[in-house]
């Protein structure tokens, strides 16, 4: 499971162009959009594929309406996110590039919403993957 999280891009939408991560390497592109939105840190948040099962459509888009109405509800800055893999049987997921959330809440965030992990980026830093509980010690 941690080789399938490295080989996926993470992608913020920055006006009508996206800007990319990868786990373990820097991202000045999205380190440039922090900054210019005065944010020392953004996490990529998702509600799809529960325990990174392949969950059908409608049970993810209603996942990701409550996870976008938190967003909304709790007042923090958020950009669309795409997480696209490199293995290409694996669509592409849908959430959202949340700024300034600390570690702890936005693994609290994931946890909620059935997620494995969490990836983030602060300025000056790699991207990082915070695991949440359900992630099993040998995925």
């Amino acid at each position: 499971m941690r080789a399938a999280y490295a080989a996926t891009d993470y992608r913020v939408l920055d006006g009508g162009r996206w800007l990319s991560a990868r786990l373990g390497r820097s991202a000045p592109e999205i380190e440039r959009l922090l900054t210019r939105l005065g944010a020392a840190s953004g996490s990529f948040v998702t509600a799809w594929n529960p325990r990174s099962e392949p969950t059908a459509d409608a049970a993810n888009a209603a996942a990701a309406a409550r996870l976008t109405a938190e967003i909304h509800a709790r007042g923090w800055r958020a950009l669309p996110h795409r997480g696209v893999g490199d293995d290409k049987d694996w669509p592409a997921e849908e959430g959202w590039f949340v700024l300034d959330l600390d570690a702890a809440t936005a693994e609290a965030l994931a946890e909620t919403y059935g997620q494995n992990a969490v990836v983030r980026v602060e300025r000056g830093g790699p991207a990082t993957l915070i695991e949440t509980h359900w992630l099993a010690p040998d995925a």
